[in-house]
């Protein structure tokens, strides 16, 4: 995956859609002006900067095989809520029972020693995912713990909502949320002129956009990122094409089983391994 750049007002600016972008973008500085309002306009609620505690500002560090841990922002509100947000640029097919799992140990995480479970807060993630997950028409789909014959809800103890940026109106300009979505997308001068004329905080989003993209160490971060991925990925084909030639078939399968443990989609590892696709899940199973 290339890194999109965009040309605007005299300056390469990155996609907000990168995961490190995004978490600069909205986290630097200590200024969440743009994150309440991002967050506001998703969740329906008025969430106010002031509201909110960022709880995880640093950017990851790199694993021993050079690749970055996930990217992803915590938030905690004044109520006890507790957010996270993630975006996900490629489809590991996993993406539903990760993000229950993480949102679960959010939930646990509150726990401390003589508390009652009265007081563990609710917890609720957003996913931000640039591909198409669910069979609807709808981007933006929250999902709670209900009654299936009812709809009566059980506890607000959990909530996932999934937004598929690739369902995102093209031309809606009345909804600030589906404008966030648009920012986030941006790919283009013409799109990014329309936004910030659309909304003053939008204007504001993308002249810290400007700013984020200057910014070096970032840009240095996004590039060792890329090459990181690419390096892992070639060394794990280098292995898979070895164990071709050596007629090793367990260590064959040992590496298709590794990179799907690792979140590569099927077709991903197909390219890689120069296997068909449908080999690959039998190889899964």
């Amino acid at each position: 995956m290339g890194l999109k750049r965009i040309q605007y007002k005299g300056q390469e600016l990155l996609s907000a859609k990168y995961d490190l972008v995004f978490k600069a973008l909205f986290t630097a500085d200590g200024n969440q002006e743009l994150l309440a309002s991002l967050l506001s306009c998703i969740l329906t609620i008025h969430i106010r900067a002031q509201d909110m505690i960022v709880t995880n500002t640093e950017l990851p560090s790199t694993h021993e095989d050079g690749r970055l841990s996930r990217v992803d922002v915590r938030v905690r509100l004044s109520d006890g809520k507790n957010l996270n947000i993630e975006i996900q640029l490629e489809d590991e097919h996993n993406i539903a029972k990760r993000s229950t799992y993480y949102t679960s140990k959010l939930y646990v995480d509150q726990a401390t020693p003589g508390m009652k479970f009265g007081e563990l807060c609710p917890t609720i993630a957003i996913n931000i995912l640039d591909f198409s997950f669910l069979p609807y028409e709808e981007y933006h789909n929250r999902y709670r713990l209900k009654n299936t014959a009812n709809n009566d809800e059980l506890t607000d103890a959990f909530e996932i909502n999934f937004i598929e940026l690739r369902k995102v109106p093209k031309n809606s300009k009345g909804n600030l949320k589906d404008l966030w979505m648009r920012f986030l997308l941006a790919d283009d001068a013409e799109e990014l002129e329309m936004l910030e004329n659309q909304d003053p905080i939008l204007e504001k989003a993308v002249n810290k956009l400007l700013y984020v993209s200057a910014d070096e160490k970032l840009r240095y971060a996004l590039d060792m990122r890329e090459k990181a991925e690419m390096d892992y990925w070639s060394a794990m084909g280098t292995n898979y094409d070895k164990g071709m030639r050596e007629g090793r078939q367990e260590e064959k399968y040992q590496v298709v089983c590794e990179m799907k443990n690792e979140g590569l989609p099927d077709e991903m590892i197909a390219r890689i391994t120069k296997l068909p696709v449908d080999t690959v899940r039998e190889i899964e199973k």
